[in-house]
């Protein structure tokens, strides 16, 4: 498990891109962006599969009310993308298990005091 939570590089480096966009970006712009700054060399079909399965999996919002360009924009934060990407391996990997997840951590260790502590002052 990498640190892309569940995405490829790519879509990784897209959603980076959008996340520190303070407004949508219009497909041209992004376009530019991954063929001038990530060096891509992308027709614009490469992009569009990549916009089009962000959009599937509904990380990647389209505004086609602009014209001449549609403009995209993240549906989510990336602490949002974070918290379901858990909660999904939680759920998949730990049996929906709270406690193998964080024992999965600890390597079956006991917790310190402190660190149960803190541990349950965020689970309230």
């Amino acid at each position: 498990m990498g640190k892309n939570y569940g995405l490829t590089n790519t879509e990784m480096e897209i959603m980076e891109l959008l996340w520190q966009a303070e407004e949508p970006l219009p497909f041209r712009e992004l376009i530019r962006y991954a063929n001038e700054e990530w060096k891509k060399n992308w027709k614009k079909q490469t992009l569009n599969t990549y916009l089009n399965n962000l959009q599937r999996i509904g990380l990647v919002g389209i505004d086609k009310r602009a014209t001449p360009h549609y403009l995209y924009y993240a549906l989510c934060t990336k602490e949002e993308l974070i918290r379901g990407w858990t909660r999904k391996v939680v759920e998949e990997y730990f049996d929906n298990s709270i406690n193998s997840f964080v024992m999965a951590f600890t390597g079956k260790q006991k917790l310190s005091e402190a660190e149960a502590e803190k541990l349950k002052k965020l689970l309230e």
